[in-house]
Parts: C-alpha cells; sequence; structure tokens
C-alpha cells in the first residue's frame, strides 16, 4: 500500500495551533493527557472498524500499532492506575492512525468517568458545541441516537454485520425487507420522534425516557433526534451523537456513552465522552 506524507501549510498550521489554545481555556477544569502514539497491539479492544497501521513488533513477538482509537488508549491507562479518583474529567489532543483514506487524524476530545447521569451525557455535548463556536464554528446540528435501541433490534438478526453497516449508510434498498428498521430510518426530528417511538416499541421506554430527559438538557443547541444514529465503534452502550456542518457532508464531531469498555480492562467504570477531527474543521 502506498502512503503518502501529510503536509499542512502555514495557515493550517496556525489555525491548528489556535485549536489547541481553544481547547486548554474550553476545558481549562479537565486533567489534560498526553499518551504513547504506538502502543502494544490488542486484537480483543481493536475491534473490525479499525484497520490497524502496525509498525513493529516487541522481542516477545508482541506487535506494535500506532494509536487507532482514543478513547480505548484512555481506557487501558486509566485502567492501570492503581488510585483513579472519580469522577474524572480528561482532556486530550492529539493524532489516530488507520490504514484508511486518512491514515492520521487529529481529535480533540473530552471523557467523563464515573458519572452515569443522562445530564451528563448533555454536559459532554454542550462542551463540544461550546468549543465549536470558540472555533468560529457555527450552524451545526447535532444528531443523537441511542444504541440501546439499535442493538436490541439488532438482536433479532443474525447478519448483524450487514445490518450495521447498512444502518449505517442509510442504505434503504438493504433493509427493505426489514419492515422495522426500514422505519427506524424514518425516525428523524424533534421530541416528537421520540413519543411516536415509544408509543410503538414499550420495551424501550428506558432509552426513549433518556432520550426525552437528554432533550430538556440541550435547550438551546440545535439538535435532530436520529434513532437510526449508529456508531461503529462496539463499546458504545447508550446516547450517541455527531454533528454536522451544512458545508461538509461527514461529521465534525461525534461521541457517546460507553459503560462497558472499563470492564475490559478489569474496571468497572461508567463514562461518556466525544471528540472533535480537527482536520474536518479546517475544511469550513
Amino acid at each position: 500500500m502506498f502512503v503518502e506524507e501529510r503536509f499542512f501549510s502555514f495557515e493550517d498550521s496556525e489555525k491548528l495551533k489556535q485549536f489547541f489554545i481553544k481547547a486548554c481555556q474550553v476545558f481549562e477544569d479537565y486533567k489534560f493527557l498526553m499518551l504513547p502514539t504506538i502502543e502494544k497491539h490488542d486484537p480483543k479492544i481493536i475491534s473490525q472498524h479499525y484497520k490497524p497501521f502496525f509498525v513493529g513488533a516487541c522481542q516477545d513477538g508482541t506487535l506494535l500499532n500506532l494509536r487507532a482509537d482514543w478513547t480505548v488508549s484512555l481506557a487501558r491507562f486509566l485502567s492501570s492506575l492503581r488510585n483513579l479518583e472519580l469522577p474524572l474529567k480528561v482532556f486530550y489532543w492529539g493524532n489516530v492512525f488507520s490504514l484508511t483514506d486518512d491514515i492520521e487524524r487529529f481529535q480533540m476530545g473530552i471523557e467523563h468517568l464515573g458519572v452515569e447521569e443522562v445530564r451528563n451525557d448533555a454536559e459532554v455535548i454542550r462542551k463540544l458545541c461550546e468549543y465549536l463556536k470558540e472555533c468560529s464554528v457555527m450552524d451545526f446540528v447535532v444528531n443523537i441516537g441511542h444504541m440501546g435501541i439499535v442493538n436490541g433490534m439488532l438482536e433479532r438478526y443474525p447478519d448483524k454485520q450487514r445490518i450495521i453497516k447498512a444502518l449505517f449508510e442509510k442504505n434503504f434498498s438493504e433493509l427493505k425487507a426489514h419492515t422495522e428498521l426500514t422505519e427506524l430510518l424514518y425516525m428523524q426530528g424533534g421530541k416528537e420522534v421520540i413519543e411516536e417511538f415509544a408509543s410503538k416499541h414499550s420495551e424501550f421506554s428506558k432509552e426513549c425516557e433518556e432520550l426525552y430527559e437528554l432533550s430538556e438538557y440541550l435547550e438551546g443547541i440545535p439538535v435532530i433526534f436520529d434513532l437510526s444514529e449508529i456508531r461503529l465503534q462496539p463499546y458504545y452502550t447508550g446516547i450517541v451523537f455527531e454533528v454536522f456542518h451544512p458545508k461538509i457532508g461527514y461529521p465534525l464531531a461525534g461521541g457517546g456513552r460507553y459503560n462497558k469498555l472499563y470492564s475490559l480492562f478489569g474496571r468497572d467504570i461508567p463514562a461518556v465522552g466525544g471528540a472533535v477531527y480537527l482536520d474536518r474543521l479546517l475544511e469550513l
């Protein structure tokens, strides 16, 4: 595979510097963390969503790869701390790598650990929106869904991976044989969408109550509830979101709740977080 170097102009480099300065200001009450770029590869943790960028091996044969996911890297490190004081708010800044079209990407993100209330999910979304505004990004909208709804529906289908891909791509033709999933794609709009869905699916009353509660905390923020919203990283368990801008056809930011990731490292810690994709801010 041919890998091309990526260069930033003086103008873009200055913008990235300003993005970092703004992050330090907006998240001044968060603990800042830097982590190694090269990590030991753990196939149980890195999902099929990623194509790891391998760079070598240790003497014992353990493979080394460039960091693929900040949230997983943070969970690995924080779980190793003997005295981890919770709740904890963390802010990070740095690159991630994978063997995709975007080999190297830059992210700024925040994580709230040891919290499990819907108001904590709302705080993450609010702070990321505040950061985007400080970076002069306006006219964005936040798409919100719930992985509890999506995962609950997918339990009924044996070809789960194909369905996840079709939902992620909003592929109506691929899902035409599955009426309830096709209907899910149409579940987009304001709070009335939650009410309509809840009236048809009482088994997801808890998830709908969480989404409705979230809407109360996000007054003043442009929100679209999209009940087919899906995050491909398998660790997401609850409310998820993506931030879109009309000038770009892909999200500027995204994240959500992940209450089971830390259990993979022997800790029981609920968490919620999100990241801004800095490369995409340069396109505005």
